[in-house]
């Protein structure tokens, strides 16, 4: 059980006075008030309105309580963007327990670790989800972890489960609506949500604990900042169980707009929904972006769409994709850069020129501040820093690991980041990638993140990354790992053509190029580097053993 007491650090009294005191059940409450019979919901074949959303969160908090579930209980969250997702997402912070979003994408591995870590007593899973039974998983997970009491499935035949602790439920969603509804007190302050960091490991994750006011707040600055309306219907290709996808929703809840749904990443079906939903704000990765543009290339035609902004981030966004962007969609485009640890941190507004947006991730959300130190002294402008970050929206610690937390966040409650910036002329903060994405080639250093950006307009390229290769005399080399698009190829001399017509230095040239059916990637569409190393050594492997039978 969760409380107060979890919190390895408060956040600095100076920076208070940029909260707002919200809990997501008062939201949500509002919300509903005010506009109960519009549209909150559209998953392509059903319509959901604020007044639905609240009847089943109320039925789905009372069939928790009669679990007995109540404050700082953590239940887990196994479900794509779904109506189920909304219910659940709401209905758990109206018991006041706290949610632990787990991915679509995690095997029994990953969930086994951030449920024992938690110790979470509860579960809500799909019955299926693309063609996968989950209910062995599940099962599995049940038998394996004491703590676990109850799998909630969605979508089961009634009374085809073999244990005891699954439910079904739609059956408990029925009983819920039965009782009667007793709210329960939540404090802005009180623990909301555990978002495993994306740079986690499954063997020791990093869990961020977050509260209800420092994730609402952070979302109602990033949605006033950027000018987000109450007419809005936003349609995410990120998953919810991420916080980028969760923002979307938190700025739905706040502003009364509306959210699309689509339980995940199809380029036509992902445009068929916009279109069908009349979506006006997307939020997606710059790999979605780039799927969405190539289809849209195919198909100029096809598609009717009436989308007024996008919002990415998470890589690198070249200039050649904002124009494709404003070509293809006449929409404005918005950067923002985040971590697990922060929510929305640093992002563009609505209106920047677009040369601007192509240079920058933006400023930082209101009442935030950034650092970017060179050996602890601050890094002029241009030269290439660590980036240091303090919010009022900032996290709580990191969840059970009071070591890691006093690693990552000073006194004064700046966070180490971990990714590299430097300063513009004009006061924005251009992103750098991540410091263990630097390499160094000979005593000279570069960013994989330059060398990524300069490739992203190569037409043959569907994903790229350059990662570091040990070498004897120079210690690292730049190795190009690659999955090129149907029927494309390019060599190597190829690309280090492309890169000198840019003016890139010859060090930052790739010496090698690997060539992949696929690039392995992390739930929310970033290239997942640790597993890509191990299948450019696996790829190697397979070249060095077919030689050798030869």
């Amino acid at each position: 059980m969760l409380t107060e007491k979890d919190y390895l650090f408060n956040i600095p009294v100076s920076l208070q006075s940029y909260l707002q005191g919200y809990t997501l059940p008062d939201v949500f409450d509002k919300t509903v008030a005010r506009y109960g019979h519009r549209i909150a919901a559209y998953d392509g074949e059903r319509s959901y309105t604020w007044q639905q959303w609240q009847e089943d969160a109320r039925a789905f908090a009372t069939a928790l309580a009669n679990m007995g579930i109540g404050r700082g209980d953590v239940v887990g969250v196994h479900l794509p963007n779904s109506w189920e997702f909304l219910v659940a997402h709401v209905g758990i912070a109206m018991r006041g327990a706290v949610m632990l979003p787990l991915h679509m994408a995690h095997g029994e591995r990953e969930i086994s670790a951030l449920l024992s870590r938690t110790q979470a007593r509860v579960v809500i899973t799909p019955d299926q989800f693309r063609g996968h039974q989950q209910s062995t998983l599940t099962q599995h997970l049940l038998e394996t972890l004491p703590f676990l009491e109850t799998i909630i499935v969605v979508g089961a035949q009634r009374g085809s489960f073999s244990h005891p602790a699954m439910k079904d439920y739609h059956t408990l969603m029925e009983h819920g609506r039965q009782d009667s509804w007793q709210p329960v007190p939540v404090r802005p302050d009180d623990p909301f949500m555990l978002i495993a960091s994306s740079g986690t490991t499954s063997t020791r994750p990093k869990i961020c604990l977050h509260s209800h006011d420092g994730l609402l707040s952070n979302a109602w600055v990033t949605a006033t900042e950027g000018q987000a309306r109450p007419e809005d219907i936003i349609l995410s290709g990120s998953p919810f169980t991420h916080l980028f996808g969760i923002l979307s929703v938190h700025i739905s809840l706040l502003m009364g707009g509306g959210q699309s749904l689509i339980a995940y990443w199809n380029v036509m079906d992902f445009l068929e929904r916009a279109q069908s939903s009349q979506a006006t704000v997307i939020f997606a990765v710059p790999t979605q972006l780039r799927d969405m543009m190539n289809a849209l290339d195919a198909h100029p035609h096809s598609y009717q769409l009436s989308v007024r902004e996008i919002r990415t981030g998470g890589a690198a966004v070249p200039k050649e994709l904002i124009a494709a962007v404003r070509q293809h969609l006449n929409a404005g485009v918005v950067i923002q850069w985040g971590m697990s640890e922060i929510g929305s941190g640093i992002f563009t507004r609505p209106g920047v020129p677009d040369a601007i947006v192509g240079e920058s991730v933006g400023r930082p959300a209101p009442g935030a501040e950034v650092r970017i130190l060179i050996e602890g002294a601050p890094a002029p402008v241009g030269d290439i820093g660590d980036l240091y970050y303090r919010s009022p929206y900032l996290f709580h610690g990191y969840y059970g690991d009071p070591e890691l937390t006093a690693e990552q966040v000073d006194a004064e409650a700046w966070l180490r980041t971990g990714d590299l910036a430097s300063w513009n002329a004009d006061g924005t903060i251009q992103y750098r990638g991540r410091a263990t994405e630097t390499l160094n080639r000979g005593g000279l250093k570069f960013s994989a993140l330059e060398v990524e950006s300069l490739l992203s307009d190569l037409p043959e390229i569907a994903q790229h990354a350059i990662l570091p290769r040990p070498d004897l005399r120079l210690g690292e080399r730049a190795c190009l790992a690659v999955s090129f698009r149907e029927g494309a190829s390019l060599t190597l001399q190829d690309i280090c053509h492309h890169l000198e017509a840019k003016g890139l230095a010859k060090y930052k040239w790739p010496e090698e190029l690997v060539v992949l059916e696929k690039l392995p990637t992390t739930p929310t569409g970033k290239i997942a580097r640790a597993l890509l190393k191990e299948a450019v050594l696996e790829a190697e492997r397979n070249k060095t053993s077919e030689g050798a039978s030869k």
